[in-house]
């Protein structure tokens, strides 16, 4: 069994927030409060909350005999409570959460003359405790809470194997950890908490982090794929109209998420949005059926307008089922009823792909580039279509801009050394997959997704065309 942890002022907010936390991840926990009652009833609804806690309530001075010591008291009960239980803390690691806050007015910085407070607990405890300050910047809500938590944490410590413990208990919390040098560097930590409340204030946002950002994403070198990438779904667009200016729309929306565009930024729109700019969206009382469209609508049991939609937009059918028509859509894709949507539509309406998304995102990403002064944006169309022998819609893309579509890995080498034969990675459309899962499929109005990450992969000349199959290698028609 691991180390014991005495979380000293457990019952406090950010006290709960980190034993839950703990807790769930296994951990023993010791909580302390000067109301040893108090602090047995939080143990009690922690193991309540999640069955085989190992978790109990005790006073301070009880709390401290715990192999590592958290502290979490509000600042003005911070020194008093050190001097209580200082001679329980010989040799241990103390990692000190706590932020002096000017209680008229915590958006401003407030830090003791000269000071932090947990260079003020060393100076307490002496040299014979290891403090380390950590958690400043986290905030409790995020704690005792289910979710995932977009924030790392700053470790400030003079001694490593000191720091390491507070990064553990970081990782086993759900985030990531960074050793950010000497203890006199919290002094930076616990000045940021005050500039995290007002940016919460000032811009509504719910509980503002800090994140490490390395410079360079890191890749593996000699790949094109990178070791990490970042997506974010841009949400608050409006609902767009024939005309509508895109990059209007994607900057208004970056700029609301405070989420800049960069160079070799690529952005993926849901073809809707694009179709709707575009004014591809056609009123069925307009169209008239031929009679294939009138006889093919009565035995799937389809409008007629719309199988008439379908066969204009469409090369040939390729297969029939239920309601479903399989069609080579003009533009080269296999795929269900031409790609032709109602979802999303005004009733008595359908929405067609746009007549040339390649074209479309080219001048998207030309235009977003113009205003931004970014290089290399890349720009993917993206549409939800079925495949062969696989169950569930995946996000595609229809149309490419800015990058390289295709990778044709024939002939470089595996880990083994051998030459790879048929591999070619269909890059465009796995990023289109990826941002697709952030835009849902019904009602979660999210059909833009920046995604960031990825370098070396710009190319001018690409487009959709490279992803298709000529037919003459098509084993399935």
């Amino acid at each position: 069994m691991g180390k014991s942890i005495a979380l000293i002022g457990g019952t406090g907010a950010m006290g709960r927030g980190l034993a839950y936390r703990w807790v769930r991840a296994g951990r023993t926990l010791v909580l302390g409060s000067r109301d040893p009652e108090k602090a047995a009833a939080a143990a009690a609804d922690l193991r309540g909350r999640v069955p085989g806690a190992r978790v109990e309530g005790v006073s301070n001075a009880d709390a401290a005999a715990a192999d590592v010591i958290v502290l979490t008291v509000p600042y003005a009960h911070h020194a008093a409570t050190l001097r209580e239980i200082a001679g329980h803390l010989e040799g241990k690691v103390v990692i000190d959460t706590t932020v002096p806050l000017d209680p008229a007015d915590a958006g401003r910085v407030s830090l003791p003359a000269g000071t932090g407070a947990a260079l003020e607990a060393q100076e307490i405890l002496g040299q014979s405790a290891h403090v380390v300050a950590a958690f400043q910047n986290v905030a409790a809500a995020l704690l005792d809470d289910d979710g995932p938590i977009d924030c790392d944490i700053l470790v400030s410590a003079d001694r490593s194997d000191a720091a390491a413990v507070a990064v553990d208990l970081a990782v086993a919390a759900g985030m990531r950890a960074w050793h950010v040098g000497p203890l006199v560097n919290t002094v930076a930590a616990e000045a940021l908490t005050p500039a995290l409340i007002s940016v919460n204030e000032r811009y509504g946002t719910p509980h503002a982090g800090v994140r490490i950002t390395p410079g360079e994403p890191p890749r593996t070198p000699g790949s094109q794929a990178p070791d990490r990438v970042e997506m974010v779904a841009l949400k608050g667009l409006p609902e767009v109209v024939p005309g509508q200016d895109l990059a209007t729309l994607i900057l208004q929306a970056a700029d609301r998420q405070h989420v800049p565009l960069l160079d070799d930024d690529i952005l993926v729109l849901a073809q809707k949005i694009v179709s709707k700019a575009e004014d591809r969206v056609v009123r069925l009382a307009d169209v008239t059926p031929s009679p294939e469209a009138r006889e093919r609508g009565t035995r799937l049991g389809k409008d007629p307008a719309l199988v008439q939609l379908i066969l204009d937009e469409s090369r040939e059918v390729v297969r029939e089922r239920g309601e479903l028509i399989i069609v080579e859509h003009r533009l080269g894709f296999v795929m269900a009823n031409a790609g032709i949507d109602q979802s999303n539509a005004r009733p008595g309406h359908a929405i067609l792909l746009p007549v040339d998304p390649d074209a479309s995102a080219r001048a998207l990403a030309a235009e977003l580039e113009r205003r931004t002064g970014r290089r290399r944006l890349g720009v993917i169309i993206s549409d939800s279509i079925g495949r062969a022998w696989r169950n569930g819609t995946v996000g595609h893309a229809i149309g490419v801009a800015g990058l390289r579509a295709l990778f044709d890995l024939r002939r470089t080498r595996d880990m083994a050394g051998r030459e790879m034969q048929i591999t070619e990675v269909g890059l465009a459309d796995e990023i289109a997959a990826g941002a697709s899962a952030l835009m849902g499929q019904g009602s979660e109005a999210k059909p833009l997704v920046l995604v960031r990450g990825f370098r070396g992969i710009h190319d001018d000349e690409s487009g959709v065309g490279s992803l298709l199959r000529p037919r003459e290698m098509d084993l399935f028609r």
